[in-house]
């Protein structure tokens, strides 16, 4: 069996191990139920005061694949590189969770639509630093990156808006992956959804009740 291991930045990087001494990195990671409720709160808070807020949502390229050649600890060597880089590319303000499929939510407060973009094309460059190791050999990797934001108050809910990054992101993955979309621009050059068709409000895996239970003061996830 292969044992994947992380290394960040190209040799001479002198970067050290990802996993701090008092697991700093690891608790940067909110799991699927935390983020959804943080997100839901900063929409409440931007829609009340009338503050904009964009999200990232990021999936590595062929994951699932990667991880039935490479093993099932791939994916954890994954998550660590993909808490560190953001992590050092965003700010303390932006909140970092896990979601289904393999796929990272950006929650950021303050951040209109060209902000986003800027975070999602920072992030989408900044990925071929990373590098995951098997047998001490490197496994480049690449990502796709779908990103929206409610800069006016036309957005009505919180899920509606993960529908559109959800949309972006299917977008990005459909055209070879490797690229950044908004949602905008999937908009505009199908001339409407076309293929990329949004999800629905039960095609979430946690309702609103759900969510608002969402133990979001406990320790972050670090599984």
């Amino acid at each position: 069996m292969t044992r994947p291991g992380f290394r960040k930045g190209r040799s001479g990087g002198g970067r050290q191990s990802p996993v701090d001494n008092d697991g700093l990195l690891s608790s940067s990671l909110f799991s699927q139920a935390q983020i959804l409720h943080l997100m839901k709160n900063e929409f409440a808070r931007a829609r009340r005061h009338g503050i904009p807020m964009g999200i990232v949502l990021l999936q590595v390229d062929r994951i699932a694949q990667l991880a039935d050649l490479h093993g099932s600890n791939l994916r954890q060597s994954v998550k660590h590189a993909v808490a560190l880089l953001v992590r050092e590319k965003t700010r303390g303000s932006d909140m970092l969770g896990t979601t289904n499929d393999d796929r990272y939510l950006l929650v950021m407060p303050h951040t209109d639509l060209d902000q986003a973009r800027m975070v999602a094309d920072r992030l989408h460059e900044a990925f071929f630093e990373v590098e995951v190791t098997v047998d001490g050999s490197p496994l480049s990797l690449t990502a796709s990156v779908g990103l929206t934001a409610c800069d006016d108050q036309g957005t009505l809910f919180f899920d509606s808006l993960l529908s559109q990054a959800e949309t972006a992101l299917e977008y990005a993955t459909s055209g070879g992956g490797d690229q950044v979309a908004s949602f905008g621009e999937t908009q505009l050059r199908d001339g409407g959804l076309g293929n990329s068709l949004p999800l629905g409000d039960d095609d979430f895996a946690l309702d609103d009740e759900a969510v608002d239970r969402a133990p979001v003061d406990e320790r972050r996830d670090g599984s």
